[in-house]
């Protein structure tokens, strides 16, 4: 019976021993905060790749994505290519930095003020297809918007239609899901052309939820784009950072 004891106690000590060592392993993994909100060069971080030095069709050069979710892309590229060869697949959006973002909000807040002058209602308006800045899943580097960001395209379309039936199918296989899809209660609108790569994606997500959770102000006081200080601006961001699709998680 003490024999039974002893190891019983043993048993409980290596269990914990592991759970530390696991909890300190997953501390060490955590993302910065200045990359879960886009306030970093991908230029200059090594974890990134310009796609326009790879084999993958972009609309415009200086793109850049982490490399991992660029190799599967390309093999998702290939694959597709070899049933659809005259099939546009083109990467018309990747990383996008807290700087790029702001120069969109800024842009279609400057159009929308002069027809609404509620701020909240100019937000919401915008927030349909574009993010606040800082809130962006394209600032991650695992995000693209792929060939054109129409989804009368992708639903009208006869080339739209045959590459979107080929993405929803195929590209989970590379790891890629689309993240704004249909039957969501709130956040953006349906997006078929934004695709994310969920094996980094996801822990993106996680944390950014972890913060909100805990320490909303962490991320909040970093919001500095034009009407941050006029809208209810924590709620927004936890409704359009976290209204994704469940596949994504």
């Amino acid at each position: 019976m003490k024999k039974s004891i002893i190891f019983k106690k043993i048993g409980i000590l290596a269990l914990n021993l592991a759970l530390l060592l696991f909890s300190t392993f997953t501390m060490a993994k955590q993302i910065p905060l200045n990359k879960l909100i886009g306030q970093f060069d991908e230029k200059k971080d090594g974890d990134f790749i310009a796609l326009d030095s790879t084999i993958l069709p972009v609309n415009k050069k200086g793109m850049y994505l982490q490399k991992e979710p660029t190799g599967q892309l390309i093999k998702a590229y290939n694959d597709f290519k070899k049933v659809h060869p005259d099939i546009p697949f083109i990467v018309v959006s990747a990383t996008r930095s807290y700087t790029y973002q702001n120069g969109i909000w800024q842009r279609k807040w400057d159009v929308l003020s002069a027809k609404l002058h509620d701020p909240q209602k100019i937000a919401k308006q915008i927030l349909k297809y574009s993010s606040m800045p800082g809130t962006s899943r394209h600032h991650w580097g695992t995000d693209i918007d792929i060939t054109s960001v129409s989804s009368e395209y992708f639903r009208y379309d006869k080339k739209g239609i045959i590459l979107y039936k080929w993405l929803q199918e195929n590209l989970p296989k590379y790891g890629f899901c689309q993240a704004f899809n249909d039957g969501r209660k709130g956040g953006y609108q349906p997006e078929e052309w934004h695709w994310s790569y969920k094996p980094i994606a996801s822990q993106y997500i996680a944390q950014y939820k972890a913060i909100l959770e805990s320490d909303p102000n962490a991320i909040m006081k970093n919001l500095n784009f034009m009407g941050h200080d006029k809208i209810k601006l924590e709620g927004l961001v936890k409704e359009y950072v976290l209204t994704v699709n469940t596949d994504c998680y």
